[in-house]
């Protein structure tokens, strides 16, 4: 008789123990895709090695932003110095840490960029760039802030 009740018990323990958590309801996938509203955009150029620059612009509106597509393809909207709104339409691809976009044509954030962070509310990029000229080496790095709302 006791040997029954062990084994009953052995088996709703075993039951219990390889019970899995759904962690899928708890870890949401985070996608880049959507609506990213501009933040910040910081700045630091260099000439040789030497800071020449070091600038951030924070005020940014509502109509400054970024959507990412499930089908690759994309926009960014900008306020112009007028008051007007500029919107681009360019594609892109994500691939582990480096976000590409292009265009057909040239455009300033044309480009290869460095996902710093990605998460469900916060996305950050970094694009970093050089150019030697006339035996002077210059670099330079953008951090780009977002935040979905």
């Amino acid at each position: 008789m006791h040997v029954k009740y062990l084994l009953i018990i052995a088996i709703l323990v075993c039951c219990l123990v390889s019970c899995k958590k759904d962690d899928k309801a708890a870890n949401p996938v985070v996608t880049i895709t959507g609506k990213w509203y501009l933040k910040k955009y910081h700045t630091r150029s260099y000439k040789n090695n030497v800071l020449l620059r070091d600038t951030a612009r924070t005020d940014y509106s509502a109509a400054d932003f970024e959507i990412f597509n499930n089908d690759g393809s994309g926009y960014t909207s900008n306020r112009t110095p007028s008051g007007e709104t500029a919107l681009i339409k360019y594609q892109y691809t994500l691939k582990d840490k480096v976000l590409t976009i292009s265009k057909t044509t040239p455009a300033f954030y044309e480009g290869t960029y460095t996902v710093n962070t990605l998460s469900e509310k916060a996305l950050e990029v970094s694009y970093e760039s050089s150019i030697t000229v006339d035996g002077d080496y210059y670099y330079g790095i953008d951090n780009i802030s977002f935040t979905k709302e």
